[in-house]
């Protein structure tokens, strides 16, 4: 008796634990786990991924436009960057450059890309949706076990108040001298029994309530307490009424998995012409500006004679009226030419180009045919990938129906099955108190009962998650409303 009030004791104080405690509705414990999970966080960066892909190729159709410096020093027998000419001497140089270029055309790639971006977006997008969806169906889950739990505690409570009801019963009954003293056994023994159900139970919803925090990824320490919907298991509907192909064809438009195969496959073929393209011409604008400078570019039209000196060279012979002569010749030294400002230069040295390349594909070690048969193969496999999806959606939909139908009655049959046990245990119980049943019969019937019940409580959430799965693949809210 000490056990039995210590164990309703214990579910009193808490009660009033969980009433003070913050309630979590089964739409606030699926965002949470959204938001918290690891896996719907790399789906999101997928498509932030997909949608710079996007960008990229969008980006693509605008020219390029580049501009280069370089500067330093050459030594001994060098080429001059402004004249062209070898010089000996030490040269110290610059030069810079802008560019641009743009393509024109080239077989269509950029624009197969970019469609083909745009489709793994929508497929990102998609398996993002996916990942979602499954982390909603797995705390749905996670939350009626939590419910059956809590259910299956609140039941086993009750039952160890029903069996000290029978065992204050038989002390009565042995009392009065009604029955013998060792009847009293049995009944102590199911007491027990019901207590020790209650330590099962209550393990169960630690242990429920742990996944359900393991799946929100929140600490395993903090207290929460679940909403609890009140419901009829039979107002969820009929699955009898459904048939395994309607769902499927509801299924294949609402499932986001079917969508992103869908999806993927399409960019498969986009693949097929982004390949195709390396068979065609490219053809390309540029043009450019540039100039150099070089601190041994002289100015030769400004000579500087201030310094020069003549110097009698050899004599060459001439003639002069009809008669020989010599003409001397001399030579000037020492003249020296201005170096040209770095600004002169700048402008001297600057040039301009523009035009058009075409690149014509003629041979590329079969690089262009291995990568269209490469991208064939992944179409076609992006095409078995997608009815594998299907078959794999219409096989989980049948299991869905057939078990959902199952459930219904297994429910049925359980709630029929604990009719009976209860009207028998009265029965029996009536007897008992009449001194025409013994402890032993008592006790049974008391076990019956609560097998009995369990199957109903066990059987009425087997029916509700089972019909919330069909919600699931008719894109219905995952809600327990």
């Amino acid at each position: 008796m000490r056990g039995v009030l210590l164990g309703l004791g214990c579910s009193f104080f808490l009660s009033i634990s969980l009433s003070a405690q913050e309630i979590w509705s089964l739409d606030r414990c699926v965002r949470t786990a959204q938001e918290n999970n690891l896996g719907v966080q790399s789906a999101d960066l997928n498509v932030e991924s997909a949608l710079l892909d996007v960008k990229r190729f969008q980006f693509q159709r605008l020219p390029n436009i580049n501009a280069s410096l370089a500067g330093g020093y050459q030594f001994g027998r060098t080429i001059d960057p402004t004249s062209n000419q070898f010089i000996e001497a030490n040269t110290q140089f610059s030069n810079g450059q802008l560019s641009a270029g743009w393509l024109v055309f080239n077989g269509f790639r950029v624009k197969n890309s970019l469609e083909q971006a745009r489709l793994n977006v929508q497929a990102n997008k998609a398996t993002a949706e996916d990942t979602r969806n499954n982390i909603s169906l797995l705390v749905a889950t996670a939350y009626l076990n939590v419910l059956f739990a809590e259910e299956q505690l609140q039941t086993t409570i009750r039952q160890v108040a029903l069996s000290k009801e029978q065992l204050d019963q038989g002390d009565r009954l042995v009392r009065a001298g009604l029955r013998p003293e060792n009847e009293r056994l049995a009944l102590a023994s199911q007491l027990a029994q019901s207590e020790y159900q209650v330590v099962l139970s209550q393990n169960s919803l630690d242990q429920a309530f742990l996944s359900l925090k393991q799946l929100m990824l929140v600490d395993p320490e903090t207290e929460i307490r679940i909403e609890r919907p009140e419901f009829d298991p039979m107002s969820l509907g009929d699955p009898s009424a459904l048939t395994s192909e309607s769902v499927y064809r509801m299924a294949l438009q609402t499932q986001p998995v079917i969508r992103a195969a869908e999806l993927r496959m399409q960019s498969a073929d986009k693949g097929v012409d982004i390949a195709q393209s390396g068979f065609y011409p490219t053809i390309s604008l540029f043009g450019g500006l540039s100039s150099a400078y070089s601190n041994n570019f002289l100015d030769f039209a400004q000579p500087d004679y201030s310094n020069a000196t003549a110097i009698l060279g050899t004599a060459v012979p001439v003639v002069i009226d009809g008669e020989d002569a010599t003409l001397a010749q001399y030579n000037l030294s020492g003249i020296t030419f201005p170096t040209v400002s770095f600004s002169d230069q700048l402008e001297r040295n600057f040039g301009k180009n523009l035009g058009v390349s075409l690149s014509i594909p003629i041979y590329n070690n079969h690089s262009n045919q291995l990568n269209v048969q490469q991208s064939r193969i992944a179409e076609e496999q992006a095409r078995i990938s997608t009815e594998q999806a299907r078959q794999q959606l219409k096989s989980d939909v049948e299991q869905a129906v057939q078990a959902a139908r199952a459930a219904r009655l297994q429910y049925s049959s359980a709630r029929e099955a604990f009719a009976s046990q209860q009207a028998a245990y009265q029965a029996l119980s009536r007897r008992y108190e009449l001194g025409a049943a013994n402890a032993v019969e008592f006790a049974q019937a008391k076990a019956n009962l609560d097998n009995a019940e369990s199957q109903v409580i066990v059987g009425k959430y087997e029916y509700l998650f089972r019909m919330k799965v069909l919600d699931f693949y008719l894109g219905k809210s995952m809600t327990l409303n």
